[in-house]
């Protein structure tokens, strides 16, 4: 029987535990504390239930609304839920927010015509390069508007200032809605009826009833492990917990403790939130029809102030009040060290001097202190980020998931969302069985490729590339100067991608439900490849100045008609990404055109490589070059297996490179030096830009250094077996491309081949089985941009 240990009993480790026991896992859960629900608790203060949040749940799919309410529906009071920013020195000016233009017609006539000014002088350009949070919120609202909204707070908040935050952790979307509205407006909303903990203390009951096991007051003390084969898992009790090869341990702890039980160090950091409660002998505190308060003055500790009881009457008596005041703080800071009842009594004065109060007294204070809330996003802590993803990544036994997990903040319909998915993942019910791998010939293809003269394979000199992939930020200008650049390094060729976001993710399905949709929060993937694609009329012009600047350009096409624009232009060759190497129709369109074709083969089995091969070999074009990949973004050298790239060479006899997503020079050197006939690596004019590639890229002096670098020892050895690496599974599971409806299906139709498109992320049947599905009836409804299974046909 499967057997699953959760570390942890937070709510992302609660709803594993939940879908995984309805499948019927063996499940035990290890708790730190006496208590469940982590940061979603709720509990008993004299005549209150106090939150430590308090937290809103929201969605904007109508699934997780429909499961919500089916499940705990008794337990929710559902409503709109509004804020104010509270400024000027008397703590007496009250700003709308989210940002509408009806809130913005009321600002001073100065401010408003200042920031009408700057939003219509905004342009792509200036986000494209962003250095820090601070460039790229001035790019996307102005500076009037970064000002007021966007600087003071997210500092007092994170605790450095915005210039020193990386540029990935600024919203993406700022909505400025038409008329003021509640902050979740458009969304299904809800409170919980008794605090949030109501919630979770039924998750923990389904848990009971279902036979899973949840331990409290245990704390880890160590995780003990030979090679990558987690053995056991020892208490600080001393109790030692057996873990088999085959049992999945799920850890909802912050990445930095999980690593240190592992015995890795980590400098990533957090910032932790000590909230404070006063109760008042009166019926309302914070004024009109707000439930709560932000506060970017530093003159007063908190960030936000709540009031529990006007977002439900059932947390405090009716002739009584409380307001939980939230305060973030570092580790050692005077917020941090400060005792109990100082820092009650001030908060409590700080919050008369907010005139909230109004001169009243509290009749008491309470405080809670949670050390792991917000992870800090300072400018170079990816590199960190991936060297202890990767120190975790290595065990196939391990998952770390949740905010702490996965030094991310996330609302609650997210880790709804992932927990979720991870359940589907490991029951096998998702995407991982369609992981197939099916022998067949291994064709004869070319040992060396020419490419307008410049051979590549055993005896040639390796053949560097310049990956510009979407380090233009969707700028023609910087994807020009990024031409420009490359030519001034000396590689051997730029390449850039082309798409549209419809071909290459679904708006719908699994990646979508991780962003927030609220204003100030991240964005979805569609989203994110919506802003950065590059229409075809630029990308024509682009590829003209290349040639005429005399670099060698191609692209990597996403679907069949980029495949056909990029033809139109005049491309020598193509490369294939790793995400649709199993998208064998697209592989069979571009082999037909008898160019050479650069394939990765990251997330992908050897079978599934030869499936490719097989696809480009029927289309008699033998001209295949591979590249080794790792395709996690940055992914870490101690992952990277580069013994493989012999591996490769071995077994299909054709020219065989790298593709590099790591920090550094390192891996490509050393891949140089194990015989990589090709080099690609990400490429940018500045590692600070915002965007998604910039950080883990090579700037031109970096670049031209190693079109340079002929050998390097030492050797970074691997085993040579080809795997999925373990921390590729997410990329997998977002990315990579299957069948999808591409229009709502009925019930006992014939599916059409018109009915049938390939896109990501996976969890459907793979695109080599479309001619099988071709002819089948539909089972059950699919809707449109839902992935098409066996079982639904």
């Amino acid at each position: 029987m499967k057997k699953a240990i959760i570390l942890g009993a937070g709510p992302v480790g609660l709803v594993c535990a939940w879908k995984l026991l309805e499948r019927g896992w063996v499940v035990e859960i290890y708790e730190k504390q006496d208590y469940v629900g982590g940061l979603c608790r709720s509990w008993k203060w004299g005549d209150f239930i106090v939150d430590t949040g308090p937290h809103i749940f929201h969605t904007p799919d109508a699934g997780l609304a429909k499961f919500w309410e089916d499940e705990f529906g008794d337990l929710f009071i559902k409503g709109d839920f509004w804020c104010k920013n509270v400024k000027g020195e008397r703590f007496d000016e009250y700003w709308d927010y989210p940002l509408s233009w009806e809130s913005i017609s009321r600002y001073p006539k100065s401010l408003k015509e200042k920031i009408l000014s700057e939003l219509n002088k905004l342009s792509i350009e200036y986000k494209a390069r962003a250095r820090n949070y601070n460039q790229y919120m001035i790019a996307q609202v102005g500076e009037a508007v970064t000002e007021l909204f966007f600087k003071r707070y997210p500092e007092k908040l994170w605790g450095i200032s915005t210039e020193e935050m990386a540029p990935d952790w600024a919203p993406k979307r700022i909505e400025i809605r038409q008329k003021a509205t509640s902050f979740y407006h458009g969304q299904w909303n809800a409170i919980g009826k008794f605090g949030t903990g109501c919630i979770f203390e039924r998750i923990r009951e389904k848990i009971i009833a279902l036979g899973g096991t949840i331990k409290l007051n245990s704390e880890i003390a160590k995780i003990v492990y030979s090679d990558t084969n987690i053995e056991s898992i020892e208490l600080v009790d001393g109790t030692r917990i057996a873990v088999s090869l085959n049992d999945k341990i799920i850890s909802s702890l912050p990445i930095t403790a999980l690593a240190g039980l592992l015995g890795c160090k980590s400098n990533l950091s957090f910032r932790g939130v000590r909230a404070v409660y006063l109760s008042y002998d009166k019926q309302s505190i914070i004024p009109g029809g707000v439930h709560w308060l932000y506060y970017d003055s530093d003159k007063v500790y908190f960030t936000r102030i709540t009031e529990p009881k006007k977002l439900s009457a059932y947390m405090a008596p009716k002739d009584k009040t409380y307001i939980t005041a939230e305060i973030s703080y570092s580790h050692g800071d005077k917020i941090d060290k400060m005792d109990e009842a100082q820092l009650i009594s001030e908060v409590s004065r700080q919050v008369d001097v907010a005139g909230l109060a109004e001169g009243l007294k509290a009749t008491g204070g309470l405080t809670n202190k949670e050390d792991y809330v917000y992870p800090v996003h300072s400018i170079g802590y990816q590199q960190e980020y991936a060297k202890i993803r990767a120190s975790i990544a290595k065990f196939g036994q391990l998952y770390s998931l949740g905010n702490g997990g996965e030094f991310n903040y996330a609302d609650i319909q997210v880790l709804f969302h992932k927990a979720f998915d991870l359940a589907a993942i490991l029951s096998g019910t998702d995407a991982y069985y369609t992981q197939v791998r099916k022998q067949t010939p291994r064709c004869k293809m070319n040992s060396i490729v020419d490419i307008g003269g410049r051979k590549i394979g055993p005896g040639a000199q390796a053949y560097i590339i310049a990956e510009a992939g979407l380090n233009h930020n969707g700028d023609l200008s910087l994807a020009k100067q990024l031409v420009d650049a490359a030519k001034r390094t000396g590689c051997d060729a730029i390449k850039f991608q082309t798409f549209s976001a419809e071909s290459r993710i679904s708006r719908k399905v699994k990646s979508v439900k991780y962003a927030e949709k609220i204003v100030g929060q991240e964005e979805t993937l569609f989203e994110m490849f919506s802003r950065l694609a590059m229409d075809f009329k630029k990308q024509k012009e682009l590829f003209s100045y290349a040639k005429d600047v005399g670099v060698e350009i191609f692209s990597t096409p996403f679907d069949a008609e980029s495949a056909e624009f990029l033809e139109s232009v005049g491309v020598k060759l193509y490369k294939i990404s790793s995400m649709d190497l199993v998208n064998l129709p697209l592989i069979s369109l571009i082999a037909r055109t008898g160019k050479p074709i650069i394939l990765s083969t990251g997330m992908s089995t050897l079978g599934q490589i030869e499936e490719a091969i097989e696809a480009v070999s029927r289309e008699g074009n033998p001209n295949l070059m591979l590249l080794h990949c790792n395709s996690s973004y940055p992914a870490a050298p101690e992952e990277m297996n580069l013994n493989l790239i012999k591996t490769l060479k071995e077994s299909f006899r054709v020219p065989v490179g790298l593709s590099d997503h790591t920090f550094g020079l390192v891996v490509s050197r050393i891949a140089l030096a194990l015989g990589a006939d090709i080099i690609e690596r990400h490429f940018t004019l500045d590692r600070t830009l915002e965007g998604p590639d910039h950080m883990l890229s090579s700037e031109p002096e970096e670049l031209a250094e190693l079109v340079k670098f002929s050998k390097e020892l030492p050797v970074i050895l691997g085993d040579g077996i080809k795997r999925i690496q373990p921390n590729e599974y997410d990329t997998l599971n977002i990315q990579r491309k299957c069948l999808y409806a591409a229009r709502d299906i009925r019930k006992g139709q014939v599916i059409g081949e018109d009915m049938i498109t390939i896109k990501g992320p996976g969890g459907g049947i793979l695109p080599r089985y479309k001619d099988i599905v071709m002819g089948r009836t539909a089972r059950v409804d699919i809707e449109q941009d839902y992935p098409i299974t066996w079982e639904s046909i």
